[in-house]
């Protein structure tokens, strides 16, 4: 009984290496031979390629075996190990790359059935530092009063700002993405009659989803839209005065670009429009409500 159980546990450690092992995924050619022997992918050292070392690729049509004869940290060159042929593919073309050189019968029907964007894609996690210039395109403070019916409502000049954004998101699908973070928030308003300059600080915890649209032409760049929604403390002086309360940014609509610099890092580009509701009080009157409608352009880099 020991025995067939050490026989069972050596056979499932093997099966599992061997999975651990292969590692599938379809990848852009980044140039071919004029001879069409040799070819060059964006894989490299950083990747674990090495020279000498034996991979399989396939098309919709063909499997054939390659060579690594140079490699770098981010790029690797290979040959064909058989010389009678040529490469069936071109520059910019998608192909299965998989270091198991045994699975040639798995990886003709998995180009076949599965989508180019889905074999392509990874799950993946990142940081995404941002810096935003904010400007008001309105704005009203409402302050009420138990025994007064209604409300007043003073319009300010000008509101700018600059926000600094910290966000840590998960790309889960192909084009879906979430995305939880910090966010600082520092306003200036300024009041014509009569002159003042009234400065506000913020303090949020913001969540996002966003929409990935496909990959541009041969590059890994893309557009996104989406959604957010902030939350947090804000504190307003007025002459020395300080009224503070709870910020409600909801909702959030972006539209942003992402350029891959790297393999590791991006740069990000984004504009926004936001509504924002800002609740506060001093400690000696009524809560007041400050009600903004933000734009925001803002840059930033993701890895």
């Amino acid at each position: 009984m020991v025995i067939r159980l050490l026989i069972f546990l050596g056979l499932f450690l093997s099966f599992n290496s061997s999975k651990v092992l292969a590692d599938d995924e379809l990848i852009l050619i980044q140039s071919v031979s004029t001879s069409g022997k040799s070819f060059v992918i964006r894989k490299g050292a950083q990747d674990g390629i090495s020279t000498g070392q034996q991979s399989l690729f396939s098309t919709k049509n063909s499997s054939f075996t390659a060579v690594v004869i140079e490699v770098n940290r981010f790029f690797s060159l290979w040959r064909l190990k058989d010389n009678r042929g040529a490469v069936p593919f071109e520059k910019g073309n998608y192909i299965t790359y998989t270091n198991n050189i045994e699975n040639i019968w798995t990886e003709i029907p998995k180009l076949q059935l599965a989508p180019k964007e889905e074999l392509v894609f990874k799950e993946s996690y990142h940081w995404t530092l941002k810096g935003n210039y904010s400007l008001a395109m309105s704005e009203s403070v409402s302050g009420v009063d138990e025994n007064i019916s209604g409300t007043e409502e003073n319009k300010t000049a000008d509101r700018i700002g600059y926000q600094l954004e910290m966000i840590y998101s998960n790309h889960f699908t192909v084009h879906w993405e979430w995305g939880v973070g910090l966010r600082l928030d520092r306003e200036n308003t300024t009041i014509q009659e009569p002159a003042l300059d009234i400065p506000s600080n913020r303090y949020m915890l913001t969540a996002e989803l966003l929409y990935h649209f496909p990959n541009f032409y041969q590059t890994d760049n893309n557009a996104y839209i989406g959604i957010g929604i902030a939350y947090g403390i804000s504190n307003t002086t007025i002459d020395e005065s300080v009224s503070t309360g709870t910020t409600l940014a909801m909702p959030i609509v972006k539209l942003g670009y992402i350029n891959q610099v790297a393999a590791r890092y991006s740069l990000v580009f984004e504009f926004s429009i936001e509504a924002l509701a800002q609740n506060e009080s001093f400690a000696d009157t009524d809560e007041q409500t400050t009600n903004i409608i933000n734009s925001k352009a803002s840059i930033g880099v993701r890895f």
